[in-house]
């Protein structure tokens, strides 16, 4: 896998310097499925979450339907005034996906517009399960650190130290090493341990203690 790689990355970098050439960005997705993602699949692995086999029955690893019971439920799709004529809620539509993968949007990168974001002040945060190899945390580690915004030598600067969270729901719970963190500024990176692509199902409370400061603009 290393060794094919290389040939991905190539694609990859020649989809960044043409992206009106949809078919090399299209080539670049289809490499890394190949080379990374169909050996997991062969494995029956679970490639949202390395740790745990992958259901054969579901096409994401995952069994959602506790999530579809929900979200199909009358009164969620009222409250979020869901168009009664569409039909139940799906965790993916093929069509879409392969309209992003034959338009190269699957390869193309998009860091430019966190960098806008984070030069606008805004507050971005960065998080991936340590079980990931979809999202994984060394590939987000390697861009949050490689991207040019006006915070970079700071952030770049910054020593990693341990996350320390809370269960918000338990009174004086007891705190957790739940992962690591790179933070600076308004811009923080977070590496959760023993968590896969699903952060909140793996790691509740501290996925909600992480929200919690997020929103209340609170140090992490």
């Amino acid at each position: 896998m290393k060794i094919d790689s290389v040939e991905c990355v190539e694609l990859t970098r020649e989809c960044q310097e043409t992206p009106t050439n949809g078919s090399i960005c299209s080539d670049a997705q289809g490499c890394w499925g190949e080379k990374l993602i169909a050996p997991f699949e062969a494995a029956e692995r679970n490639r949202y979450d390395i740790r745990q086999p992958c259901h054969p029955d579901f096409p994401l690893c995952y069994d959602f339907s506790d999530i579809h019971a929900y979200l199909d439920s009358d009164q969620v799709r009222e409250m979020l005034h869901v168009d009664p004529d569409l039909g139940p809620w799906q965790e993916i539509n093929g069509d879409v996906s392969a309209t992003f993968v034959a338009d190269g949007d699957w390869s193309m990168s998009y860091h430019t517009y966190v960098a806008d974001m984070l030069d606008d002040g805004l507050r971005v945060l960065i998080y991936a399960g340590d079980a990931d190899i979809m999202c994984n945390w060394q590939g987000n580690r390697a861009w949050t650190m490689a991207l040019d915004w006006d915070g970079k030598e700071g952030f770049n600067a910054v020593a990693e130290r341990a996350l320390t969270t809370h269960d918000p729901l338990v009174e004086n719970a007891q705190a957790v090493d739940a992962g690591v963190l790179r933070t600076y500024e308004n811009f923080t990176y977070v590496r959760l341990f023993n968590a896969g692509h699903m952060v909140p199902m793996d790691q509740p409370a501290v996925s909600l203690d992480l929200l919690n400061k997020f929103l209340a603009n609170e140090p992490f």
